[in-house]
């Protein structure tokens, strides 16, 4: 299948993602939709822009630092322009809405269940964000490493978990989640990808899980000291 349709019918299912959440939470729940992200009565848009921003820069960072230190291993990759430009329109409609409806449930649906029972928030993060990470080692890139990718995958859903935890909203976990992956989207990919062939600026060779997981908890580290030092959240 060509690229582009895949990746565009792989996340086009995430539309009836969105439907099912709402009809569940309004008509059943009988619940605000809003109140799987944020128990105010409006969502902080700038706090999303300020999670997808922030991570975007830091993830764009770390990977310009990793292409100096390792050049050989990002080649440019030979696509069309006009390819990369529907990708990137595809990136820009589509995946946010792929990861907002991760978010709305791992960070929203699953944190708020769980939380009847789990008042700790570490405990509550480490649960979630295993449950979330577990989900994502029938990835490809799993292929890599087992133990190290999946550590990483781990090691996200726990930090993004975490996030949402203290700050008692997932917005800035649906800002951060979308950068990731419209970043990887438009400007990265590799042999064994779970978004597909796609045409990608470039294409990472010799690919070393170790050092993949180092730039995810350098990553993930600093977007969570800055994420907890800017809003306020709950010590206990």
């Amino acid at each position: 299948m060509n690229p582009l349709l895949y990746f565009a019918l792989m996340n086009s299912q995430f539309l009836f993602w969105l439907l099912g959440f709402f009809v569940a939470i309004r008509f059943i729940h009988k619940r605000k939709f809003i109140s799987l992200v944020t128990p105010n009565r409006k969502i902080d848009w700038k706090r999303i822009g300020f999670g997808f921003i922030t991570f975007f820069v830091i993830l764009g960072l770390t990977s310009i630092i990793d292409s100096l230190l390792s050049p050989g291993d990002y080649l440019f990759n030979n696509v069309r322009v006009s390819d990369f430009l529907l990708l990137f329109v595809l990136v820009l409609v589509l995946t946010p809405i792929q990861t907002t409806c991760e978010e709305i449930f791992f960070r929203g649906y699953l944190m708020q269940l769980l939380g009847k029972w789990i008042r700790i928030p570490f405990l509550l993060s480490l649960l979630a964000g295993s449950i979330f990470g577990a989900l994502h080692f029938t990835n490809p890139e799993m292929g890599y490493s087992p133990i190290l990718v999946g550590a990483d995958y781990l090691l996200t859903g726990f930090i993004w978990c975490y996030i949402t935890a203290k700050t008692n909203s997932a917005e800035l976990s649906i800002g951060a989640h979308a950068a990731n992956n419209m970043l990887l989207g438009w400007f990265i990919t590799m042999d064994d990808s779970a978004l597909g062939d796609i045409p990608s600026l470039f294409v990472v060779r010799n690919i070393d899980p170790a050092i993949s997981l180092m730039w995810t908890i350098v990553s993930l580290g600093i977007f969570l000291f800055i994420s907890l030092r800017k809003y306020k959240f709950n010590r206990d």
